[in-house]
């Protein structure tokens, strides 16, 4: 019962994390505009996702494990930059690139989630190595990293304005 109540609020936080992150990430990325209360919303339901996710019995680390630290430890970053150093020069691009980082692993996790759990993904990519989950991985892995290049040079010398 507990294991069930974990399982729906790590999924409540992860959806609601991934929504509030990609408007975050338009926000700041197309219009250069900080979306301070979306932006808290995502940083405190994408670090809630990866804490719940450690929670998860297991009998060794997972690949999902060193999703959720490493999210944990960009989240950090990116209330550092925001918080601390008000996103003053380099600040800034170092809290576009831990958004984009976050949102990423969040999706990627998603993802590896639906071809474990989803019947039909599963029967596609029972061991997640065919090329099914491969090419998926690739398609969601190459906006992101667009979405990097795009954000050190929108960000390397001016911070996004603050809503």
């Amino acid at each position: 019962m507990i294991l069930g109540f974990l399982k729906f609020i790590h999924v409540v936080f992860g959806l609601i994390g991934i929504g509030s992150g990609i408007i975050v990430l338009l926000g700041a990325l197309i219009t250069g505009e900080l979306l301070r209360k979306w932006a808290g919303i995502f940083l405190k339901c994408a670090l809630a996702t990866s804490v719940t996710g450690l929670l998860f019995p297991s009998g060794h680390l997972l690949l999902t494990h060193r999703a959720a630290t490493l999210a944990i430890y960009a989240a950090a970053l990116a209330v550092l930059a925001w918080r601390k150093f008000q996103l003053a020069g380099v600040w800034s691009l170092v809290f576009a690139l831990s958004v984009i980082c976050i949102l990423g692993l969040n999706i990627f996790v998603a993802i590896l989630h639906a071809f474990t759990f989803i019947p039909v993904l599963r029967a596609l990519a029972p061991t997640q190595s065919e090329s099914p989950f491969r090419v998926t991985e690739i398609a969601v892995a190459l906006p992101f990293v667009a979405l990097g290049i795009f954000a050190i040079k929108r960000f390397h010398d001016r911070p996004p304005r603050s809503l």
